[in-house]
């Protein structure tokens, strides 16, 4: 054999490596990663085998001389002595070692230095030759290790076993590098080897399979290894996968290999194509599909189909358009078969399927006439209607603004020479500045933490103080610092850290705001440590310290951008005077990062607090930032460019107009609009995007963006372009916003929470009033715990920027959705009108000019006026989606606010929740109350139609300035009760939930006990989560053991369960029992509230 050898298919051509072009598009072409990955095979794909290094014998000798001495000491303890002595005279060196000999030594000492298996296959090639190594290959197969009388070994396997994992895994590069010198070998040293394999095929199965491996050109051996595996040892199917070449042998193992493990790297299923060929492979191939247990394996299976040269790779794909990660396998294969691509697309339907081929029709034009002239006449007319459609006039480049047609990256650009002023420090002292109301919402959270179990605080803080860095039970300790002693928590704070950031969320914003200052050092800690799960405890504390943290993180963390930006604007003064010193330090990393923070400062208003500051460091520094704020912020270019990827071409027939028809961008000036939204930052738009939005129509906008993120979607989201997420909240408008809640809501179930992440802070950015009012929906509701946690920490952060609670901030999130003062709409089709209503559900209805109700709007007809007629029908289906997300929540919230008894004051009661358009159509279908200043209720009023106040007598009342009203609760009526029922069946008035109906119960140890003895499934436990309730924080294995909800002294309601819940894994107990639910020392109406829940799982 000599160096660099090579081997072609078949012995004719080889298969050929990617040149980039579409070529023939008949004709498999091998990327160079698959020649890299695959088993090399005698007669298969062009490879290049390299020769053993002549110096691997001596290397690997020197390598067994360091084992050697140990390894024959412990030979005696060995199960099976013939292995032992084998093993032994392979380590001596013997003239007569056998290749069992090696294969044993292979298989002991490769289990603790894995740098021994390529020298182990270089050493046996070159030292001891190809019939050797072969050998020693098909013994290693049949050995596995072992642990016996506390000493390595190694044992054989039975026909019906299988290597442990981390062996299995060792043995193939072994393998793998002998096959691929065996299929590089001459003719006649090729059969020597095969007759030697002969012979050692006598083994076992195990030896057998490896022969096939080894010379999978034996195809007699292969089908009968086949026919073994799948009765014998199935677990052998996966290594004969890359010996098989007829579909005959792969029938025989289909149903025993396992995708997981053949799709972990391209090398099986490029050899598999490679043995079979592209047509006979693609069943098998197809047959994995959805069979991985990653997405890694499922790309990479799509993306093996993506490069078979057949219709039925095509077909397969697309018929799978739909499904996760199969688009940009379509799109791959769409360039490398263009012709066959267009062919399927024209004659395909689904969702996807338009988009695609409207961009690929348009990316090839020059090949319309031949396909067209190939298929039917129906996708004929498909393809004819896209290429001959009119576009839209492209403007001239003296309509478009500057920025798009010469933008600066297009330029040579001038590096401006820094100033560097040395000497400045800032010695500002660490402070915290809390929001109105922010302080009191940290030290209010859950209650949990705050709670010990079978402990004192003395022997808590005895753990916590161990050795200060290390504790395995840290989460047991958090209860001092949120609820403990002072006097033992305060002292630990400066060496207490725990080891885990479980749900830190929730505990360390309690602990910071108790100690304050005190707490600066552990949540700094935290912070540096875990970013995105603590960054956000920073926002109150300012310090020298702090502010270079987040300089950094604003320039080098896209999951923190957000919290840095919203600490640099909170503390605007600190923020300058500290960085000032490093922006006119020496060049380097500080250098640059406070500069870019200076700048974004100075972008939000700030400059002149900055120029103050400056000044306050002396004239040179003073002059030397002036010169740094006033340098053109469109020259603000990162270092390096970033390259805007093929597949966001399909975005570009997507048209962004020009305001007042004045045409639309050209595709160039399109991909300038592209880069600037890719050098674009969360929280930091690149500045030409605003002369970009005041020249272009919005709506257009909005619409580009989303084609652009449906391309990102379709490309499997790669990381590197997650700017075209930060696209969607710098030109999304409300439509954007009713596409990608959904999207948010399933992210985190897909592997995509840190995308559903960033999808909260989009919605924030957006800040419209639907917007803000879907980010409210999902920290209400959504069944991944960790995105509504944040979607609630988002909305807490809105809610301190408007100096409101977060209740407060949700009565001001119910959108208006253009709705008149009477909460009606009219629907303008020009020579019909109709009028939208809402129900007790606040369903919409419509009802036309004569007051009818009607079941649907009708659609736009050939006598209504074809532009307000679209646009109408389109509004009221935009109003049913909008509406469907607020109802519900709105009207669980107005039941909430009656058990919890939530009140508002006259002012707010009229304005947000009366004179609401929307809402007031659930107001007037309940009882209110109004109470005096200890809380009891004073009077009861419902409210009529024109928006009047009426009592149970239907006698007109006033609602005092001062006065307070909440939902009534039937406890509180009394007598008044049935008065008030037999008012609403007179009126007909249905209520959004049950009020006067309400099911109501006194304490009883009876209902108690009923509760208690009840079995019951552990869907409904979790469905009381709808009611208010929590399950509790997961303890040891994953266990949640108590259910508890808020009680409206503070206090915390808890009942356990038996056998609790497991994460994740709720078969683990089909019902629960209820422990301890005794509502005793509670008040009527939260006893009788609880009961009703309780009681409602139990029957």
């Amino acid at each position: 054999m000599t160096a660099n050898q090579t081997l072609t298919r078949d012995g004719g051509e080889p298969a050929t490596l990617r040149d980039g072009t579409a070529g023939d598009e008949d004709r498999l072409t091998m990327p160079a990663s698959w020649l890299r990955a695959l088993h090399p095979r005698r007669g298969g794909a062009k490879v290049t085998v390299k020769r053993p290094d002549a110096g691997a014998p001596e290397a690997l000798a020197a390598k067994l001389a360091g084992h050697r001495q140990t390894v024959l000491d412990e030979l005696p303890r060995w199960r099976d002595q013939e292995l032992a002595a084998a093993g032994a005279a392979y380590l001596a060196g013997e003239p007569g070692a056998t290749p069992l000999g090696a294969a044993v030594a292979a298989v002991r000492l490769s289990w603790q230095d894995q740098t021994l298996v390529p020298l182990f296959a270089g050493g046996w090639l070159a030292g001891r030759g190809l019939e050797f190594a072969a050998a020693a290959v098909a013994e290693l197969a049949s050995l596995d290790g072992e642990i016996a009388q506390d000493t390595w070994g190694a044992r054989r396997l039975t026909a019906g076993q299988y290597p442990n994992n981390w062996h299995a895994w060792n043995r193939t590069e072994l393998a793998t590098r002998v096959r691929a010198a065996l299929a590089a070998a001459s003719d006649a040293e090729y059969a020597q080897v095969v007759a030697a394999l002969a012979a050692i095929r006598e083994g076992g199965p195990h030896h057998r399979v490896a022969a096939s491996y080894l010379a999978p050109t034996e195809t007699d051996w292969v089908t009968a290894d086949c026919a073994e595996a799948s009765n014998v040892n199935p677990h052998l199917a996966n290594t004969l996968v890359a010996a098989i070449s007829t579909p005959e042998q792969a029938a025989l193992i289909a149903d025993h290999t396992y995708p997981y493990w053949t799709l972990r790297s391209l090398a099986l299923p490029a050899t598999l194509v490679d043995g079979m060929g592209a047509e006979a492979a693609l069943p098998v191939l197809a047959g994995w599909i959805g069979r991985s247990y990653d997405a890694d394996g499922e790309r990479r299976l799509l993306g093996v189909l993506a490069e078979l040269p057949t219709d039925e790779a095509m077909r397969t794909l697309l018929d799978r358009i739909d499904q996760r990660y199969t688009q940009p396998a379509f799109m791959s294969a769409a360039a490398r078969f263009p012709r066959r691509a267009m062919r399927f697309l024209a004659a395909s339907t689904g969702k996807h399927v338009d988009l695609l081929l409207s961009a690929h029709v348009l990316g090839h034009p020059d090949l319309v006439p031949e396909v067209v002239a190939t298929v039917g006449e129906a996708a004929a007319e498909r393809i004819r209607k896209i290429a001959d459609a009119v576009p839209v006039a492209a403007a001239p480049p003296e309509a478009l603004p500057p920025v798009l047609v010469s933008p600066p990256w297009t330029r040579a650009r001038k590096a401006r020479k820094p100033v560097v002023v040395s000497g400045l420090t800032c010695s500002d002292e660490p402070a915290v500045l809390w929001a109105p109301g922010e302080r009191d919402n940290w030290r209010s959270g859950d209650a949990y933490w705050g709670q010990i179990y079978n402990q004192t605080w003395e022997q808590i803080a005895q753990q916590a103080a161990g050795n200060g860095t290390l504790h395995r039970f840290w989460y047991h300790e958090v209860p001092l610092f949120v609820a403990g002693p002072e006097k033992l928590a305060r002292p630990l704070l400066d060496t207490w850290r725990p080891t885990g950031a479980w749900s830190i969320a929730s505990w360390l914003p309690q602990v910071a705001a108790r100690f304050e200052l005190a707490a600066l050092p552990l949540v700094l800690d935290l912070a540096r440590s875990g970013p995105a799960s603590a960054g956000a405890m920073l926002l109150p504390f300012t310090s020298p310290e702090i502010a270079v943290l987040m300089a950094d993180w604003l320039s080098r963390l896209k999951s923190v951008r957000a919290t840095a930006l919203a600490w640099l604007t909170r503390h605007p003064e600190t923020a300058a005077r500290a960085l000032i010193p490093p922006a006119l330090g020496k060049a380097g990393a500080a250098r640059r990062q406070a500069e870019q923070a200076l700048t974004a400062l100075s972008a939000r208003g700030a400059r002149d607090v900055v120029l103050r500051s400056a000044a306050g460091y002396g004239p040179d520094a003073e002059a030397a930032i002036d010169a740094l704020l006033a340098a053109d912020p469109l020259d603000a270019l990162p270092a390096r460019m970033p390259a805007v990827p093929d597949w966001a071409d399909a975005a570009i027939p997507t048209p962004i107009n020009l305001r007042g028809d004045a045409g639309a961008l050209p595709p160039e000036a399109v991909r300038h609009v592209m880069t600037m939204l890719a050098i674009s930052k969360p929280g930091h738009a690149y500045p030409g995007l605003a002369h970009v939005k005041e020249a272009c129509d919005a709506r257009s906008l909005a619409e580009f963006a989303w084609t652009l993120f449906q391309r990102w979607q379709a490309a499997g989201y790669p990381s590197k372009e997650s700017w075209v997420m930060n696209a969607l909240g710098l030109l999304g408008d409300d439509e954007t916003v009713r596409r990608l809640t959904p999207l948010i809501r399933t992210w985190p179930g897909e592997g995509g929470h840190a995308r559903a992440v960033a999808g909260l802070d989009l919605l924030a950015g957006i800040g419209s009033e639907v917007a803000l009012m879907h980010l409210h929906g999902i920290a209400e509701k959504v069944k991944f715990s960790g995105l509504k946690s944040r979607a609630k920490q988002k909305m807490d952060e809105v809610a301190a920027e408007l100096n409101l609670t977060p209740l407060e901030l949700a009565d001001r999130l119910v959108p208006r959705f253009g709705l008149s003062a009477d909460g009606s709409m009219t629907l303008d089709y020009g020579r019909r009108q109709f009028v939208v209503g809402f129900d007790e559900q606040l369903k919409p209805y419509v009802a036309d000019a004569a007051g009818k109700r009607l079941k649907n709007l009708p659609k736009p007809g050939a006598n209504d006026d074809p532009e307000l007629a679209p646009a109408a029908h389109q509004r009221f289906a935009g109003l049913k989606k909008d509406v469907r997300a607020v109802a519900s929540d709105n009207i669980r919230r107005l039941e909430q606010a009656m058990v919890s008894r939530r009140r508002w004051s006259a002012a707010d009661f009229g304005r947000l929740l009366v004179g609401h358009p929307l809402l007031w159509h659930i107001v007037r279908r309940l009882v209110w109350g109004v109470y005096d200043s200890s809380g009891q209720l004073t009077g009861a009023l419902r409210v009529a139609e024109d928006r009047s106040f009426a009592d149970v007598e239907d006698d007109p009342l006033t609602l005092p300035e001062d006065a307070v009203v909440g939902v009534v609760h039937p406890l509180e009526l009394g007598d008044e009760l049935a008065a008030w029922a037999e008012v609403f069946a007179d009126y007909e008035i249905l209520q959004p939930f049950p009020q006067l109906g309400r099911e109501t119960y006194a304490p009883d140890p009876a209902l108690v006990a009923e509760i208690e003895a009840a079995k019951i499934p552990t869907g409904a436990v979790i469905g009381l989560e709808r009611r208010g309730w929590r399950r509790g924080e997961p303890q040891d294995a994953g266990i949640q053991g108590w259910i508890e909800r808020d009680l409206p002294d503070g206090r915390i309601f808890t009942v356990h369960l038996d056998p609790g819940i497991a994460i994740g894994y709720f078969e683990f107990a089909e019902e629960q029992h209820l422990v301890d639910a005794s509502v005793t020392g509670l008040d009527p109406i939260t006893a009788s509230e609880i009961l009703r829940d309780l009681l409602e799982i139990a029957r």
